[in-house]
């Protein structure tokens, strides 16, 4: 199996294999990190795949950050993953 390679970025700084549970950083819950996404904060492109613009979301929350129901910004997801790159593990949404 081929991983992308933003998700290697997060695996790796991590140090988290794909068969791990991991947080959604969002709602604090743990799942499989095979069934999370990899987010990009600040969309995609050609140097984005940095862990400033990587975070990990379960699917459901995923897609609040692409779609109109229940959206949630991307200066509010920024705000928590940042928190969670200083060791805050909790639930900021639900």
């Amino acid at each position: 199996m081929s991983i992308p390679k933003h998700v290697a970025v997060y695996m790796n700084y991590f140090h988290i294999g794909i068969d791990d549970i991991w947080f959604d950083e969002a709602t604090g819950t743990q799942h499989k990190f095979m069934e999370m996404e990899i987010h990009h904060i600040q969309n995609r492109g050609k140097g984005k795949d940095v862990i400033e613009n990587l975070m990990c979301l379960q699917r459901k929350t995923h897609a609040r950050c692409h779609g109109t129901k229940n959206y949630i910004p991307k200066s509010d997801m920024k705000y928590i993953h940042n928190c969670f790159l200083a060791g805050q593990r909790k639930a900021f949404i639900k």
